[in-house]
């Protein structure tokens, strides 16, 4: 008999019994004993039984379970955290009763978020409404979005933060009103290169958007 021919026979072999225990899983339970005789070969400890295998592949899916459970109570407490500041920010600008309170009131939400150094409304000042220094952030950052979170280049940067700087999120402020031109940006800037970034959830900064939209043209000056 042939190698080839040895090795068809017990791949066939294996197919028959993989096709006989899928359809009668409650084989081990007629013939217990045949569990404890059952090797796998295994990475660190060369073989081990069916049992062990068993008992450490529900270990590893408990240890799953308890990071992912860690990393949602993580988020949970990060989220009531922003709701909580958004909430007193929501609170004073309607209390505002000027633009320096609003400016104020921004930086004060920022300095409640962990590890955001810097806030800055650009295009926005003293009522003057100027975006055109800012042209090259709105075509490559804003153009599709209103919000944009991640890094940005030496010359996207230069005049809006300092160097230390490393990740931002920039918000575009569009008025209520049918113009198509934006009213303003909202940016905040981290020293941690991954503190915003693509993908990340951005519910509470898309409120924020809606928010100033609402506000802001109540100070521009005709």
């Amino acid at each position: 008999m042939t190698d080839s021919l040895i090795q068809e026979q017990s791949r066939l072999a294996a197919s028959v019994v993989e096709d006989y225990l899928q359809h009668n899983p409650d084989f081990f339970q007629h013939y217990p004993a045949v569990l404890p005789r059952l090797r796998l070969p295994h990475q660190q400890r060369g073989t081990v039984s069916l049992v062990e295998r068993q008992l450490e592949l529900q270990r590893e899916k408990i240890n799953l379970l308890e990071e992912d459970i860690t990393r949602l109570m993580s988020v949970a407490r990060q989220n009531e955290h922003i709701f909580l500041a958004l909430n007193a920010l929501h609170i004073s600008i309607h209390q505002a009763k000027s633009f320096d309170d609003i400016t104020v009131a921004l930086q004060q939400f920022a300095d409640a978020m962990p590890h955001v150094k810097y806030c800055r409304l650009l295009g926005f000042e003293q009522g003057k409404i100027d975006l055109h220094p800012y042209q090259l952030l709105l075509n490559r950052r804003l153009q599709a979005q209103n919000v944009y979170l991640g890094r940005l280049n030496q010359e996207e940067q230069q005049g809006l933060f300092p160097a230390q700087v490393h990740s931002v999120a920039l918000l575009r402020i569009d008025p209520s009103a049918n113009n198509t031109a934006p009213l303003a940006i909202l940016a905040f800037g981290s020293e941690l290169d991954d503190h915003f970034q693509p993908g990340m959830d951005v519910l509470f900064l898309r409120h924020l958007v809606t928010l100033l939209a609402l506000i802001l043209p109540r100070y521009v000056i005709a």
